[in-house]
């Protein structure tokens, strides 16, 4: 797989969103791609949920989160333009990086329970 292969998009019985827990409104599946340490490239998948308590405010999440707002399906007329939101959307989400200040902050307090013998 790479970064420009299909996305595929799932929109019914989507599990919760695995950011909060909350209630995710669609799950996307897309190629990703990157280079290990050993300089040498990796193709695999990322997945993603459209979720409007995490994404609310994100410019193409909310164009998303919109169609959903006035509409429980999407009308077979508005396909093509619900899949260009998607589109947009997953291009965002493919730049998205990982918080490291969050994500050490949050290996901190884990790592500070496991000291004192609770749960994280």
């Amino acid at each position: 797989m790479t970064d420009g292969d299909e996305i595929a998009v799932r929109i019914d019985e989507v599990p919760p969103c695995a950011r909060c827990g909350g209630a995710a409104l669609l799950r996307v599946r897309f190629g990703h791609s990157w280079t290990n340490t050993a300089g040498r490239p990796v193709k695999g998948f990322r997945e993603a949920d459209l979720c409007p308590a995490c994404d609310s405010g994100d410019t193409s999440a909310d164009d998303l989160l919109a169609l959903f707002a006035v509409a429980e399906e999407v009308p077979l007329s508005s396909v093509v333009d619900f899949g260009g939101h998607v589109a947009a959307w997953v291009k965002s989400v493919r730049r998205r990086r990982v918080d490291m200040v969050r994500l050490r902050s949050e290996e901190r307090a884990e790592h500070a329970h496991r000291l004192h013998g609770e749960p994280p």
